[in-house]
């Protein structure tokens, strides 16, 4: 019986005199990243361009998990715009040159003008409409411009699922799910608070 509780007890000096390793511990890196971008697309055979903005954590220096939203600021007939999840993945990030690989799910809404737009900000935010669902996987190509500051240039494909045609805020455009879905070009900025 005391052998038994000195086993016990030289047992617990030894659990407890290790270091836990834990995600979040003291040698875990993270930090917030945000940017800005522009993201342009061909919509029933006519040139838009979304503005967009993200923020999220990132960790390492290399993964960000964040949020997203961008709104149509220059298609003449069909307004729309989406929030979502962000999930970025990038090689190498100290290097000059750099790639990164990103996720976007989300949701989003579309409705026609009432008059074709005039201004790139005529009508900006109202998008409230037929709804929709995106996913949409990108790759990116990054310059360092500091250590913080990063200048950004992608491509990604948007699939647009959902919209519901009978939807009286698209019965002008007849704007369909495939006419949101297709490749967009995106060019940007990212800040990063490390």
């Amino acid at each position: 019986m005391i052998l038994a509780f000195v086993l016990m007890a030289a047992g617990s000096n030894v659990v407890f005199s290790q270091e836990t390793k834990s995600v979040f511990g003291d040698d875990s890196n993270i930090g917030f990243m945000w940017g800005i971008e522009l993201k342009t697309a061909s919509i029933q055979h006519e040139l838009g361009t979304q503005f967009g903005m993200y923020a999220g954590a990132i960790f390492y220096h290399a993964v960000m998990v964040g949020v997203t939203g961008a709104a149509n600021v220059t298609h003449p007939r069909v307004n729309y715009g989406y929030t979502g999840l962000l999930v970025q993945y990038t090689f190498k990030p100290y290097s000059l040159l750099h790639l990164n690989v990103q996720l976007t799910l989300g949701s989003g809404s579309t409705k026609d003008y009432e008059n074709e737009k005039s201004s790139m900000l005529d009508n900006f935010g109202n998008v409230t409409g037929a709804n929709f669902y995106l996913i949409e996987p990108g790759i990116q190509g990054e310059i360092n411009l500091s250590n913080k500051v990063r200048l950004v240039l992608g491509i990604a494909y948007r699939f647009a699922e959902g919209i519901n045609q009978e939807n009286e805020n698209i019965s002008r455009t007849h704007v369909t799910d495939g006419d949101l879905s297709g490749f967009n070009i995106a060019a940007g900025v990212k800040f990063g608070l490390y």
